[in-house]
């Protein structure tokens, strides 16, 4: 069992798997910072994983897909923000709309396009293939585990840095965070509130869309009926574990990757495969319990 747990092949999946979940939390991190509670984010990754497959497919080429599929994560925050920005509506309320529809959507237009139900697998899916960096592979033990990945795992990794910096050292960032602490302090400096928080969701929806691109893109070449399996929803979990800090947020996406990647390696015993699947939402929620536990004693002394 151990051995499983510190495997580098289970460390290296944690890497690959952390990709599409940093992108999304990325992506809810700064909606966090401006106050917008988006629950929606799992229609988005649905979403987007579908797109990105029906471009990846019409163009044969995974940058295609890519496009796609921030295309649509771009319009899923459309639709979000004109709801709840300007005809202020309860943002939970639309985020549960959202999520419930996304499945609807994606089978029908599955059903549509393709003729087909479930799954779709087809040669013209093309997806990202892995990078082999040769100053990394040389390095042992770390090359193991970060090398030969494909580029959105890359890719995710920068994210998380470039919205770290954007965060705290631009001045994008300084007000973002004003919005998210007093808007009303914050517009009396001459600073449009709504201008920010539809910023903020188009970056949720362009991160959104590349992470929900990253689960059939990233060598499975295909799409099935509720592919995101609540990765919209640890996406909002490390948000706010995080509390909006994109580097605490990232540490949660590595737990809850690393939950994922041993429930792989679980199924090789004989556990039920449902305990198994369990793995990553029963961290979710006891790193969430453990975040509540500590801010309640703060609060305490």
């Amino acid at each position: 069992m151990l051995g499983i747990l510190l495997s580098t092949s289970t460390l290296a999946a944690t890497v690959r798997l952390s990709a599409p979940l940093a992108l999304a939390t990325m992506g809810s991190v700064f909606g966090h910072k401006a106050k917008i509670f988006n629950t929606g984010l799992e229609s988005y990754v649905l979403t987007s994983a579908f797109f990105a497959t029906w471009g990846s497919y019409l163009f044969e080429n995974a940058f295609m897909g890519l496009l796609f599929g921030m295309a649509s994560g771009v319009v899923m925050s459309a639709i979000f923000g004109t709801f709840v920005l300007h005809f202020k509506s309860d943002p939970i309320v639309v985020g549960i709309a959202m999520n419930l529809s996304a499945w609807g959507l994606t089978s029908l237009l599955l059903f549509n396009i393709f003729h087909i139900r479930g799954s779709i697998m087809d040669p013209r899916i093309k997806s990202f293939g892995s990078i082999d960096i040769p100053l990394l592979g040389r390095i042992p033990f770390v090359g193991e585990l970060l090398n030969n990945h494909n580029i959105l795992v890359y890719a995710a990794f920068a994210v998380v840095i470039v919205s770290q910096i954007v965060m705290y050292k631009t001045r994008f960032g300084l007000r973002l965070r004003g919005v998210g602490l007093n808007e009303k302090a914050i517009q009396s400096a001459g600073v449009s509130v709504t201008k920010y928080k539809w910023a903020s969701l188009i970056i949720t929806g362009v991160l959104a869309g590349a992470a929900g691109a990253c689960l059939p893109l990233s060598g499975i070449s295909m799409f099935t009926e509720n592919m995101s399996a609540g990765k919209g929803f640890l996406a909002v979990s490390a948000a706010r574990i995080g509390k909006g800090d994109p580097f605490k947020a990232f540490f949660a996406c590595l737990i809850f990757a690393f939950a994922d990647a041993v429930s792989v390696g679980l199924q090789s015993f004989n556990i039920p495969s449902q305990l198994v699947l369990m793995t990553p939402y029963i961290a979710t929620v006891v790193v969430m319990c453990l975040t509540n536990l500590d801010q309640l004693k703060k609060n305490a002394v």
